[in-house]
């Protein structure tokens, strides 16, 4: 260990603020191991982390067997277990008063499939409309909503997704809630694509964006420059399939600053383009470039002075930090959370500050009893 990773000695004796804050931030650090994450389990902290979808390989398998509720309980309820690890946790289960529970859990999610924000029919004996004039018969009876009412896809919409005349009929329909529910489906043909791309309602855009993969390039863009995203639809529409990755730096300039970050993520784009983007004037895009691992050291430290959250959080967590001033985030009640989370930190320093926190007797909401 450096001696500036000396400050955290086997001789420190950290807040129980810090403590706690060391084994939140490092279960959600991208840099550590399966080892250290795994060590987390009986380290007293918050096992949320269990939840990441990102997860590397074994950390799981690791959770099934592990003889506390608080992990293999929140494992299980993180959706994430193979068939394999559920019947792992089944064989660790057995003969225990959790085998019930457990095998329950198993049942339900291995069962069920996510509709994705569509409904499916409520019966195998349900049967949509067919024909173009039982369509339009039962298109009269959708009651008609404002742009910013809350709608989900009609069941007798989704139901004929698959049938490109139903949706050519439905999506010029004067009935908002039935575009919407047609720019739900999967697959559209293109003339109806490019009916919906030029809605006037920008939530069927959005629900083009998130649902069909057949929406095009500058609708996404358009989406993104306004939409955050849902957990419905979780990376919709950056994972998009149709969303540019390309000639980027096309929109280093655009008034949009949502729009305007993108430029980052071209592979020409440089460290000028991320230190000037450290300066601009709206706080989500000097976020993205404090997030950016180009960054200068100086520069990254002046993001953590940052007034805005969406900033200096990201900037405490970039791996640009001189190692010196990350030792002293980490020491702060303030920013030790976000500086445990800090890829740049050893994989000794990590193991070294669970230690810390167990010999401080830190034990979380989740602690083994």
């Amino acid at each position: 260990m450096s001696d500036v990773w000396s400050a955290l000695s086997e001789d420190l004796a950290p807040s129980e603020r810090v403590a706690r804050e060391w084994l939140s931030g490092l279960g959600q650090n991208r840099g550590a191991p399966v080892e250290v994450l795994v060590s987390l389990f009986d380290a007293g902290g918050d096992t949320s982390f269990l939840y990441r979808a990102d997860l590397p390989a074994g950390v799981l398998d690791a959770a099934v067997v592990h003889p506390s509720k608080f992990v293999w309980g929140r494992a299980a309820e993180s959706g994430r277990l193979s068939r394999d690890q559920w019947d792992r946790l089944l064989v660790a289960a057995a003969g225990l008063p959790r085998h019930r529970i457990v095998a329950e859990m198993a049942e339900e999610q291995l069962n069920s499939r996510p509709s994705g924000g569509v409904y499916r029919a409520p019966s195998p004996e349900s049967r949509p409309p067919a024909g173009p004039a039982e369509i339009a018969a039962m298109a009269d009876t959708v009651p008609d909503i404002t742009a910013d009412s809350r709608s989900s896809t009609l069941r007798w919409v989704a139901a004929l997704h698959e049938d490109p005349a139903a949706m050519r009929q439905l999506a010029s329909s004067a009935k908002l809630l039935i575009r919407r529910s047609v720019a739900r489906a999967a697959h559209l043909p293109p003339d109806v694509v490019d009916l919906l791309a030029h809605d006037e309602d920008r939530v069927v855009g959005l629900f083009l964006a998130e649902s069909c993969d057949d929406a095009p390039a500058d609708v996404l863009v358009d989406v993104w420059a306004w939409w955050s995203g849902s957990f419905s639809f979780p990376g919709r529409p950056r994972n998009h399939p149709n969303f540019p990755r390309d000639n980027l730096l096309r929109y280093a300039d655009d008034p949009r600053p949502r729009v305007r970050l993108l430029a980052l993520d071209d592979p020409a784009s440089g460290d000028d383009l991320v230190e000037r983007f450290s300066r601009d004037p709206d706080s989500e895009v000097r976020g993205r470039a404090a997030e950016d691992p180009r960054l200068s050291p100086d520069s990254a430290v002046r993001l953590t002075q940052d007034t805005a959250k969406a900033v200096y959080h990201p900037a405490r967590r970039n791996p640009a930090l001189p190692t010196e001033y990350l030792v002293s985030l980490l020491l702060d009640e303030r920013s030790a959370l976000d500086a445990a989370r800090n890829p740049a930190l050893p994989v000794t320093v990590m193991h070294r500050m669970i230690a810390l926190a167990q010999d401080g007797r830190v034990k979380g909401p989740h602690a083994p009893a």
